[in-house]
C-alpha cells in the first residue's frame, strides 16, 4: 500500500544510492506487516491456547468426575456385597438355632421331659450343692 501511495516518487531502476527512497518505502512496509502480522497471530495463538487450556482443565474435571463415580460406585458395590453377605450369615445363624432347637425339643420327647423340667432340675442341683 505504501508503495502504491508513493508510485511517482519511487525509483525503480539505478545504483544502491539512488534508489533509497524505495528501499526506506519497502523497509517500512515489510515492519508495519510483520508488525501487524505479529499482533494478529499473538491474538489468534492467545485465543488458541485459552481453548487449549479450557479444553485440558474441562478433560481433567471430567477425569476425576469419573474416577469418582467410579470409586463411589465400587463402594456402593462393596457395601452391598457386604449386607448381602451378613444377612446370609444371619440367615445361616438363624437356621443352625432352629435345627438346634428342634433336635433339642425331640431329644426332650424322646426322653420324656420337657424344657421347662429340664431348667427346673438344674435350678434344684445348684441349691443342693
Amino acid at each position: 500500500m505504501l508503495v502504491w501511495f508513493n508510485q511517482k516518487s519511487l525509483q525503480w531502476s539505478g545504483g544502491p544510492i539512488e534508489g533509497w527512497k524505495t528501499g526506506l518505502i519497502f523497509l517500512a512496509g515489510g515492519t508495519v506487516t510483520g508488525a501487524a502480522t505479529g499482533k494478529v497471530l499473538d491474538l489468534y495463538c492467545g485465543r488458541v491456547e485459552q481453548r487449549l487450556i479450557r479444553l485440558e482443565r474441562e478433560r481433567i474435571e471430567e477425569e476425576t468426575q469419573e474416577r469418582e463415580r467410579l470409586l463411589r460406585e465400587r463402594l456402593e458395590k462393596e457395601k452391598l456385597e457386604q449386607e448381602i453377605l451378613e444377612a446370609e450369615m444371619a440367615e445361616r445363624k438363624r437356621i443352625q438355632r432352629e435345627t438346634a432347637q428342634e433336635e433339642e425339643r425331640l431329644w426332650y420327647e424322646q426322653h420324656g421331659k420337657d424344657y421347662a423340667d429340664y431348667e427346673y432340675d438344674e435350678e434344684e442341683d445348684e441349691d443342693e450343692e
